[in-house]
C-alpha cells in the first residue's frame, strides 16, 4: 500500500483522476503536467503533488461547466512559470541518484547493442570479435556524454512544444529525430577514429547482453532510491 504522502501516491492518484477529465481538457491538462515533470530543477514530490491539486480544481471546474482556461488563464505556459517559481529546488543528494541511473541506463543500452551486434551482423559480414579496452572505454564514454546531453536537449525540445499547434511540435520531434542521428553518427565516428590501446577484449555477445542486464537492474535500484 503506497504511503498518502509519497511520490508514487500523487503519480498513481493523477492518473486515475485524469480520466475524468474531457478531451479538450486533458488536453492542456497533460501539457501542463509534461511541462512541470520535465522539470529537473524542482522538487519531485512537491511538483506532483501540485499536479494533483491542479487536477481536483479542474475536475470540479469542469463539472461546473467551465473550461480549463478560468484555471490556467489565456497564458498557460506563463501561468505553469509562475508556479514552478514558488516550488522548492530538488535537492542535490537526490538528484545524485537519477543521474546515475541515467548513466547506469546508457551503458545498459550500451551492452545490448554490443551484444546484438555480436550475435547478428556475423551472420552476414566480418565483424571483428576482439576490441581493445582503452577503445571499448572511449566508445562507453561517448555514450555517456550523449545520453546525458540527450536528456537535456530531448526535455528541452518536449517542452518547447507543449501549448502549441501541432504544426509546430512536428518541427520540434523533426529536431530530436536529427539530434539522435547526429548523436549516432558523432558515436560511430568516435568508434572509427579512436585508436587501440590497452590489452585486446575476446568477449562472447552473451557477455555484452550479461552486462547490458547488470547495468539495467543497477539503473533500477537508483531510479527507486531518487524516488
Amino acid at each position: 500500500m503506497l504511503k498518502t504522502n509519497s511520490t508514487k501516491y500523487y503519480i498513481e492518484e493523477n492518473k486515475e483522476k485524469r480520466e475524468l477529465l474531457n478531451k479538450e481538457n486533458l488536453k492542456l491538462y497533460e501539457d501542463f503536467l509534461l511541462y512541470i515533470r520535465t522539470d529537473l530543477r524542482i522538487a519531485e514530490r512537491e511538483g506532483e503533488e501540485l499536479l494533483l491539486e491542479l487536477l481536483d480544481h479542474l475536475l470540479i471546474a469542469q463539472q461546473e461547466g467551465k473550461s480549463a482556461s478560468i484555471l490556467f488563464g489565456d497564458a498557460p505556459k506563463a501561468y505553469a512559470e509562475e508556479l514552478i517559481s514558488g516550488l522548492p529546488s530538488e535537492k542535490k543528494r537526490k538528484a545524485i541518484p537519477f543521474i546515475l541511473s541515467q548513466v547506469a541506463s546508457s551503458l545498459a543500452w550500451f551492452g545490448l547493442i554490443l551484444g546484438l551486434v555480436h550475435l547478428i551482423l556475423p551472420r552476414f559480414v566480418e565483424v571483428r570479435d576482439a576490441i581493445s579496452l582503452g577503445n571499448l572505454m572511449i566508445l562507453a564514454l561517448a555514450v555517456i556524454m550523449f545520453s546525458g546531453l540527450g536528456v537535456n536537449v530531448i526535455f528541452k525540445l518536449m517542452r518547447s512544444t507543449l501549448f502549441k499547434q501541432k504544426k509546430e511540435q512536428r518541427r520540434a520531434y523533426w529536431k530530436a529525430g536529427l539530434f539522435g542521428a547526429g548523436g549516432m553518427a558523432l558515436i560511430m565516428l568516435i568508434t572509427w577514429l579512436a585508436p587501440d590501446f590497452g590489452p585486446n577484449l575476446d568477449l562472447e555477445w552473451w557477455v555484452y547482453l550479461g552486462i547490458g542486464g547488470v547495468f539495467f537492474l543497477i539503473s533500477k535500484l537508483l531510479q527507486r532510491l531518487s524516488n
